[in-house]
């Protein structure tokens, strides 16, 4: 029985609540954290870019380096076009290219404009920080910093690798 003055209950199908709740969830987990992801395509042609510049930097005298870049950001974080990347942030693994096996794996900001260079921390610069607050982004902190890399980039670094010893052995 309805009284003067009170709104009946509204009824909302289960299914509809189901589904808003889903959805709130992903966007939720879905949401942007930080740098959006790369595509392949993009990821490829700076990586390409940036290995030789690695290799300069890295490499001591004669003691010539082979490396291969994992991108994982850039800047301006929201490109998508190679052409306007002036930095990339990312993985290099380097491996000597003879002689006794060593190598290093870092994490590193290639500048491709408006000129060209390539920082990477130093290892006193892990207990102060302050230099890697300024090398890399606060939003690649977790992912450059952090210690872990996904077994997808570890994965990759290491084909990237391997790839550039044989070419560069087959020169």
């Amino acid at each position: 029985m309805k009284t003067a003055g009170t709104i009946p209950p509204v009824k909302i199908p289960l299914t509809i609540l189901a589904v808003a709740a889903l959805g709130a969830t992903a966007f939720w987990y879905l949401q942007d954290d930080g740098e959006p992801p790369l595509d392949s395509a993009l990821s490829a042609e700076l990586a390409t870019r940036a290995v030789p510049l690695v290799e300069d930097e890295i490499s001591d005298g004669a003691d010539r380096m082979a490396c291969a870049v994992q991108p994982v950001g850039t800047e301006p974080a929201s490109t998508r076009r190679a052409a306007d990347v002036r930095v990339v942030y990312g993985w290099a693994s380097c491996e000597a290219r003879q002689g006794v096996r060593s190598g290093t794996l870092v994490p590193v900001a290639v500048h491709l404009a408006p000129a060209t260079r390539v920082e990477y921390p130093a290892d006193w610069d892990w207990s102060t920080g302050d230099r890697l607050d300024r090398i890399f982004p606060e939003r690649l902190h977790d992912e450059l910093l952090g210690g872990e890399r996904s077994d997808e980039t570890n994965a990759a670094l290491e084909s990237a690798l391997q790839a550039r010893l044989r070419d560069l052995a087959g020169r």
